[in-house]
């Protein structure tokens, strides 16, 4: 049987007219300058040594600087996913189906944690193995756009020496965590709790995982409970004068704050340390009436809490009792 023409060209009309259309599409395009004659085969290629990337600006500074976020992400995401896939997942007891998201995780607190690690703060195109870029016009919207690519080092060593790097940084906010649970019931020092809530703030912030999470938060409110628990203790008491100690689940506490004193029958009223955990509280009574109530306060304002202690004294008297 054989072909008449107008059979051929109802068959190499459509062929010419996706070729026509292919060449136009083509055309839109066009690159006007670029780093070198040839394109390199590496780009948009990886191996076991070195990583490409590629991203477009309208600028050659633009698309430079994004290529050094690109470079900046790779990495971090290739130790994320080396972390949550082993130590996450058996320390953490984190599901398979949740991976993609601690990786996510894993690379925000490696963002963060940068700065402590010092590979991450050297990357830089003056390390690349090979850069190239390339000038494009866009005919259909009459604008210029670069193309910048990067071929960066990046062997497994390296990788593992990061891996490393920041599971020590993750050790050490949990060893963190772990001294601040032992000295709740150790610590003698009343500013210590507002240092470990600013402390456990921070490793909140730095734990992503809902267990160490709520871990810190129980520690939080353990810590600021403790503030309700102290209590002034009055040892030795005679008229203008009160030694007292501030104590917490009967250990002798000290404080730099200072407490408010309040007092309408006394004068020259001060608080000073003594004897290393105890406080020296003296005041004059020559003008207290001996037919009045007279009643001094100490108050100390302890991250929010009021911790205080009502003194009754009689000048007709030479002692002072505190009100029960």
């Amino acid at each position: 049987m054989k072909t008449s023409l107008k059979d051929w060209l109802r068959i190499l009309l459509p062929l010419m007219f996706v070729a026509v259309s292919t060449t136009a599409f083509a055309q839109k395009e066009k690159v006007v300058e670029s780093s070198a004659k040839r394109k390199p085969t590496w780009i948009g290629r990886s191996d076991q040594s070195s990583f490409a990337v590629t991203e477009v600006g309208e600028t050659l500074a633009a698309a430079s600087d994004r290529c050094m976020n690109s470079i900046r992400q790779h990495v971090i995401n290739a130790v994320a996913v080396n972390i949550s896939s082993t130590e996450t997942m058996t320390s953490r007891q984190i599901s398979q189906n949740a991976l993609h998201t601690v990786m996510n995780d894993y690379s925000s607190v490696l963002m963060t944690e940068a700065a402590q690690l010092p590979y991450l703060n050297n990357l830089s195109l003056s390390n690349a193995e090979e850069t190239y870029w390339e000038k494009i016009y866009d005919k259909k919207t009459k604008r210029y756009r670069y193309e910048y690519s990067v071929r960066y080092p990046f062997t497994e060593q390296t990788r593992r020496q990061l891996v490393e790097a920041f599971l020590a940084i993750d050790n050490a906010k949990v060893a963190q965590m772990k001294q601040l649970k032992a000295e709740l019931d150790t610590f003698t020092d009343i500013d210590r709790i507002t240092q470990a809530i600013n402390e456990l703030d921070g490793l909140y912030q730095y734990f992503f995982d809902a267990t160490r999470r709520q871990e810190v938060e129980t520690l939080r409110r353990n810590y600021l409970a403790q503030y309700s628990r102290i209590s002034i203790e009055p040892e030795e008491e005679t008229l203008g004068r009160c030694i007292y100690s501030l104590r917490l689940n009967g250990r002798r506490m000290t404080t730099s704050v200072t407490p408010r004193l309040k007092c309408e029958s006394a004068i020259e009223m001060q608080v000073k340390a003594y004897d290393g955990d105890r406080y020296l509280l003296t005041y004059n009574a020559q003008y207290a009436s001996k037919s009045d109530i007279n009643t001094l306060e100490i108050l100390y304002p302890f991250g929010g809490a009021r911790v205080s202690r009502t003194l009754h004294f009689d000048p007709a008297q030479a002692s002072a009792k505190p009100k029960q």
